[in-house]
């Protein structure tokens, strides 16, 4: 076995650990004021200079705030402050309409299943209404208008699983699968979204998983034909 080099860790790396671990591990929540600069240095025997860096890291980290004349609050942790740095990524990939098709078929795939275990009936309904806007539109040749109602249709199989964390991502990625509909509904047409999306409805209200799972799967393949 090779022998590596110990590293040694600087005091205020220590410092910004444990204060992260306070957060992660709901010590300190969301709303809860830290302790003053003065009273952590004194906590973990350090210079007040190195607690306030710690602190700084943790609020470019998007996970505490400081309130002038108040201290320092621990934030309700925003998905959208790590996840925006997706979208650069995204755009300026060269094969960026093959990578969205990939990131749809993994989350959206996992989706449709949730959301078929999960689902009410209100759930449905909606459902059916996005979809006969969907038809809707494409009765007056709007594609336009399909492709709104069509992401707005994936958007809504998203909020039925109910996670936060799903939900939040697609609306901080809405411009760019926008963007991705867009341009593959003006190649393929209204008939794949409007068959897939009524068996999709069909399924998730018969709160059938594997089904749901495979035709979302089978509905973002058909699409990937036309990239």
């Amino acid at each position: 076995m090779e022998i590596m080099p110990i590293k040694r860790i600087k005091v205020g790396e220590q410092v910004f650990q444990q204060l992260k671990e306070l957060l992660i591990n709901g010590v300190w929540r969301p709303g809860d004021k830290v302790p003053s600069e003065n009273e952590l240095a004194d906590q973990f025997n350090v210079s007040r200079i190195t607690v306030r860096q710690a602190l700084q890291r943790l609020g470019t980290l998007g996970l505490i705030e400081t309130r002038r004349g108040e201290g320092s609050f621990v934030k309700e942790v925003d998905v959208g402050d790590s996840m925006n740095a997706l979208i650069p990524t995204m755009y300026l990939g060269e094969n960026s309409e093959l990578e969205i098709i990939e990131f749809r078929e993994i989350i959206e795939t996992e989706c449709a299943g949730l959301a078929a275990e999960r689902s009410n009936q209100k759930d449905i309904n909606d459902l059916k209404a996005i979809w006969k806007r969907m038809n809707d539109c494409k009765e007056r040749s709007d594609l336009k208008g399909f492709g709104e109602a069509d992401l707005d249709f994936h958007f809504k199989v998203a909020e039925i699983t109910k996670n936060p964390l799903v939900i939040k991502t697609n609306l901080i990625l809405r411009d760019v699968l926008e963007n991705a509909m867009r341009t593959t509904i003006d190649k393929m047409g209204c008939e794949n979204g409007l068959y897939y999306h009524n068996k999709l409805i069909q399924e998730i209200e018969a709160h059938d998983v594997k089904a749901a799972s495979k035709t979302m799967r089978e509905h973002i393949r058909k699409n990937q034909l036309f990239i």
